[in-house]
This record gives structure tokens, C-alpha cells and sequence, in this order.
């Protein structure tokens, strides 16, 4: 690879073309911001990544996850991410547990723990999908950890979410996998912590698009969350529930582009197809104040 170094939160390229790029954090509300990431051709695999980055010691910062669906059967109602930020007013929203069953809009039932506003939505199993675990308490306090066959301790906990297991911990990956989905470049969406733990970090890798973006092994998200500031993270659900949107004018705009084309529908002459989001059985989503509003 060749070198990259990043200077003040702006493009620095050496040499002259630089295989993997990362860019500034912008501002979007109060105590959350977004940057961009690429690799190009001269990388194993040509990538769109986007990012957000939380601080938990912004005031107004609220986190919440898809909950519970009364007495109807399964676990929840799904959503696409753009309508569950649209639904409960969040500024910015990704995609989380793994889910069945897919992928048509319906009840889901979640593999992996999920809290939303202190009450459990899905139980705790230890099993491949479902093993990592981010858990947040009421004041913003998060750590993320591995599901064992000991029960994780959730008093206090007010949000939770799983994926498929730990990608990175104490800025390091895990050794000794080797299984297809770990090794197999697809859309892929995580989360992470800095070492701080001041900073939650949501990322999304666009895959399934191979003149655009073809994805992410585990390793390649481990890496992605490193560039964006995290020492530890998880991987979330991924494919065509791969989705991160934020906020705007009281609508929900799509910040990367979904895996899945939308059915009976064409993108413009030369352009690209028009894309669609997966209506998925479980979202992470944060309040935030706007920028410029009283601390």
C-alpha cells in the first residue's frame, strides 16, 4: 500500500496517488459529525466507506434502538433505516442486529441481545451472530464485549445492540479466523469505541457494486474502524441491510448507497441504478441537538 498521511483533518497524499483515503470529520449536530474513506484500485478491493462519529460527552446525545412490538408475534417491527429515524425524530441512524426472517417488511425476531430504553427487546444467546455486543448505559457510558455461555450484566443498561462478533479489541483483530463470512468481501456496517471511550464510531463499507464499492471482509472493517478513530468494534448486520442516514429538513437522507437495485426502476442514462434500502428488523439511532442550539 502506498503511504497515506492525514494532516489536519484534510486529504494529504504521498506519493502523488495514494491507495486508501480518509477524510475530515464534518459537522452535522451538535457532538456528531461525518467523514468519507475510499480505497482505490491500487487496494485489494475498491471501497466507499462513510462514517459518523458520536461524542458521549455532547450534551442532548440520546441513543436508541428499534424496540419491542407489544403482543404481536416475534420480536419487531421492521424498518429501513430511513424510516425508523424518520419515525422517532433521530438525526442520524444505521442498521444493527442480524434479524429473521428476510427481507420483505414485517415481525422479525433478532439474533443477539437488544435493549432499547432499558427494556429487552431480544434475549441474550451465544452463538456466532449475535456474540458482539455494544452496551450503553443511561449517562452514555459504552463498552462492547463478547457474548459467552455467562450472561452479560445489563443492569443499568438503557441500549444495546449485537453483531456477528468482536472485528477489534484493544485496537487489535482477532486471530485464527478463517470462515467464509469473515474472509468474503461484502456490504458491511460496525460499530466502535476509541480507547477514550469518548467516541462511538458507525461505519458503513457499500459492497455488491463493482464499478462502485465491492465491500469488506472482517479484517477490512477492523481496518476501517481503526482509520476512523476506534480501538474496539463489532460487526453489525451487513448485505442489503447495509444503510447509515442522517437527517435533513425533516426527511432522511441516505449518506451510502445500499447493495440492492431498485426493483422496476432505472437510474439515469449512464448513471447509476436507482437503489433501495432493506426493511430491516432492527436500527441504532441517535438523538442529537442541532448545531448552534444551547448547550
Amino acid at each position: 500500500m502506498k503511504a497515506l498521511i492525514i494532516v489536519c483533518g484534510v486529504w494529504a497524499i504521498w506519493p502523488v496517488q495514494a491507495a486508501v483515503k480518509v477524510g475530515a470529520w464534518k459537522p452535522l449536530f451538535q457532538g456528531v459529525e461525518l467523514a468519507l474513506g475510499e480505497a482505490d484500485r491500487a487496494e485489494a478491493r475498491l471501497q466507499k466507506v462513510s462514517a459518523v462519529r458520536v461524542d458521549l460527552l455532547a450534551p442532548g446525545i440520546e441513543f436508541f434502538s428499534t424496540p419491542a412490538n407489544g403482543d404481536r408475534p416475534l420480536e419487531t417491527i421492521s424498518e429501513t433505516t430511513s424510516e425508523f429515524l424518520v419515525h422517532h425524530g433521530l438525526q442520524v441512524a444505521i442498521n444493527a442486529n442480524f434479524f429473521s426472517p428476510c427481507c420483505a417488511a414485517g415481525d422479525k425476531d433478532l439474533t443477539g441481545i437488544a435493549i432499547s430504553r432499558g427494556e429487552v427487546v431480544s434475549p441474550q444467546e451465544a452463538r456466532h451472530n449475535g456474540a458482539g455486543v455494544l452496551l450503553i448505559t443511561r449517562d452514555n457510558r459504552a463498552t462492547i464485549t463478547v457474548m459467552s455461555h455467562t450472561p452479560i450484566p445489563t443492569h443499568g443498561v438503557w441500549t444495546a445492540i449485537s453483531g456477528s462478533g468482536v472485528v477489534l479489541a484493544d485496537g487489535k483483530k482477532p486471530t485464527g479466523v478463517a470462515k467464509d463470512f469473515y474472509t468474503l468481501a461484502h456490504p458491511r456496517s460496525a460499530v466502535g469505541l476509541s480507547a477514550d471511550r469518548r467516541y462511538l464510531v458507525m461505519v458503513t463499507i457499500d459492497g455488491r457494486q463493482s464499478d462502485y464499492s465491492a465491500g469488506a471482509t472482517q479484517s477490512e472493517v477492523a481496518d476501517w474502524l481503526l482509520r476512523f478513530g476506534a480501538d474496539a468494534g463489532i460487526n453489525l448486520d451487513g448485505g442489503g441491510s447495509t444503510t447509515l442516514v442522517r437527517a435533513e429538513g425533516g426527511r432522511a437522507v441516505v449518506v451510502n448507497r445500499p447493495s440492492e437495485a431498485k426493483r422496476g426502476a432505472k437510474g439515469p442514462p449512464g448513471g447509476s441504478e436507482t437503489r433501495q434500502e432493506r426493511s430491516n428488523g432492527s436500527n441504532f439511532g441517535v438523538w442529537a441537538k442541532p448545531r448552534g442550539a444551547a448547550k
